[in-house]
């Protein structure tokens, strides 16, 4: 399937998409090392051909698939040859393996955009969700910082109120990770909503039915969602980390939510004009984790502006770092145990504006022995 034209992306946003670099951005990143999680995803490797772009003194791009990091080495090489690429084949959650190839590489900046991302199948795998996307961003925060190296932890709009295993993984995630600030390390958050045409995205899956001849799935016409370019989020992540001075969780400002319907409706247009034909819409539901509306912020929090006026801040009491700590460890000890109800009990007691599925606790109970959590989480975090 052919990539979007940047005129296409502009028809189904229904805005212009944003050129948002500018110079003084791009020598920021000139002579640094840069390390990059999650390198072979849609995010990852956007981030990875911007930063290279640049003229990095290294580019270290981490990911556990071979064949993503093959791709996007050659990829790298035949574009930017005068840049040197280290290839990390890791897994970000397994102890010890950051800090091994930070104290190796000693980056300038690390940049953490390595997750499980989609929400059905956290549903289904609470403990692998936990064990990547809380202790891999810990353990290669912690990489960071004893390198003496900015941090930058990529999040999500479903960590706001989650309501799906992945959105409390993240917001947990970026609970733990700010808690490690110290007066030398102040690890930023950023958020942002979907990224329009990445891997496994609902235009791709719309553009595919269309091109069989079969109905689009859709939760719901009137469902909103956020959605900017993979290009626009990648050059905000970055335009943010040069610019925070602070451990904050900063949001970027991708417009006007767009209805599913609207989107499903100019997705069939765009593919008509390739030739295919009309295909019909069909309303499916909510899957189980899915929300109607998406949203960046919670709980009557408002957003700050910076000095750039398409990024926000919220400034949020510090997490208990002793009490995160402690929760950590029993995660942790749930995980090895693979006590997925466990480990369930406790994420959503360490989140508590979240509201697990239904399916995703009869899931863990099918998973997990029979344990009892010993642990809770006392404290109260917003975002």
């Amino acid at each position: 399937m052919t990539e979007l034209t940047a005129r296409e992306l502009e028809f189904l946003l229904d805005r212009p998409v944003r050129r948002l670099l500018d110079r003084a951005d791009r020598r920021a990143f000139t002579g640094r090392a840069v390390f990059v999680t999650g390198a072979g995803g849609s995010i990852g490797s956007e981030l990875v051909r911007q930063i290279a772009a640049c003229g990095p003194s290294r580019l270290a791009i981490v990911d556990q698939s071979e064949l993503a990091l093959f791709e996007l080495e050659r990829a790298l090489t035949d574009a930017y040859p005068s840049v040197p690429v280290d290839v990390v084949l890791a897994d970000v959650s397994r102890p010890g393996a950051m800090a091994h190839w930070c104290e190796l590489r000693r980056p300038d900046v690390v940049y953490h955009v390595a997750a499980y991302k989609h929400v059905t199948m956290a549903e289904r795998a609470v403990c692998s969700a936990v064990e990547v996307n809380v202790l891999g961003a810990v353990r290669t925060a912690d990489a960071a910082r004893s390198v003496g190296a900015r941090f930058t932890l990529v999040s999500t709009d479903k960590a706001a109120s989650p309501r799906s295993v992945m959105g409390a993984t993240k917001r947990l995630a970026e609970i733990a990770v700010r808690a490690r600030a110290t007066g030398s390390f102040q690890p930023i958050v950023v958020r942002f909503g979907n990224v329009l045409g990445s891997s496994g995205s609902v235009l791709t899956i719309m553009r595919r039915c269309i091109r069989e001849g079969r109905p689009i799935p859709v939760t719901h016409p009137e469902a909103t969602r956020y959605f900017m370019t993979a290009g626009e989020a990648v050059a905000l992540v970055m335009k943010t980390e040069r610019t925070a001075t602070r451990a904050e969780t900063y949001w970027l400002d991708m417009g006007a939510p767009i209805r599913i319907g609207d989107l499903a409706e100019r997705v069939i247009a765009l593919e008509a004009r390739a030739g295919f034909r009309r295909v019909p819409i069909e309303t499916i539901g909510l899957r189980p984790g899915e929300k109607h509306r998406e949203e960046l912020t919670s709980q009557g929090l408002r957003m700050a502006p910076t000095r750039h006026r398409r990024i926000w801040m919220a400034r949020q009491r510090p997490a208990d770092a002793s009490l995160v700590a402690r929760t950590l460890a029993e995660l942790d000890a749930h995980l090895k145990q693979q006590d997925a109800r466990a480990v369930l009990a406790l994420l959503t007691r360490a989140v508590p504006d979240y509201e697990p599925s239904q399916e995703a606790w009869t899931n863990a109970e099918a998973q997990s022995p029979h344990r009892q959590v010993s642990q809770s989480w006392t404290t109260s975090q917003t975002a």
